[in-house]
């Protein structure tokens, strides 16, 4: 059987084979020895729940992932596809559709970080669990959703510190504008209590004239 290796995306005959536990199928590439796994649904395994993605029998009466009742499924499931942008789900079809093809995951990343779609992605990825392709997306999905995450907290605490700078600094240019005028006013009155003494020597006080021709 004639497959394309998600490796080195060469199209080859690999050679299948059972793992010991039964659980998967095992196929060798034989230009890069990669070894692919298939995961072997079992037979008992109902559809995957519309909110984490996990497996669950059609018998129980909840998902044994996340508690989503199976009475409310069926408008989860409608609920959230109507949510998901066109884009979203058209980028999922298209990584469906080529499954071992990088670019097609790129693309459906970057249409989930755009819209902010990311729990609908992983959920749709659980679906293949097992999966190395899966595993490695999983993990770019929640990197790219901490890194949304820690950008917004950034941004709401600027926010929120943009007001207390702005008060303080514009209580600390009125309170230079005072200060300058407290100066400006005193340099132009000069001070108001100092006496200003007259200029040359002081005016001594009358001496009594003597008169002329009488003894002492």
């Amino acid at each position: 059987m004639r497959v394309e290796c998600e490796s080195c995306h060469e199209l080859v005959t690999a050679r299948f084979a059972l793992d010991p536990r039964g659980e998967a199928l095992r196929a060798l590439c034989p230009a890069c020895d990669h070894a692919m796994t298939v995961p072997l649904a079992p037979a008992t395994a109902a559809r995957a729940c519309p909110k984490c993605g996990a497996p669950r029998r059609g018998d129980a009466a909840a998902c044994p992932g996340c508690g989503l009742a199976a009475a409310r499924m069926a408008d989860f499931r409608d609920a959230s596809e109507a949510a998901v942008p066109e884009a979203v789900r058209a980028a999922w079809a298209g990584v469906a559709d080529r499954w071992s093809d990088p670019a097609r995951h790129d693309e459906l990343l970057r249409q989930v970080a755009t819209h902010r779609c990311y729990a609908w992605a992983a959920a749709r990825y659980r679906t293949r669990a097992g999966d190395p392709i899966t595993e490695r997306q999983l993990d770019r999905l929640r990197r790219a959703a901490e890194a949304t995450l820690l950008a917004g907290a950034t941004v709401r605490r600027d926010a929120a510190a943009t007001p207390y700078r702005a008060t303080v600094g514009v209580l600390a240019l009125l309170i230079a504008t005072v200060v300058v005028g407290l100066v400006y006013v005193a340099l132009i009155r000069g001070p108001s209590d100092a006496t200003i003494a007259p200029a040359g020597p002081s005016p001594s006080a009358p001496v009594p004239a003597r008169g002329h021709g009488h003894g002492p």
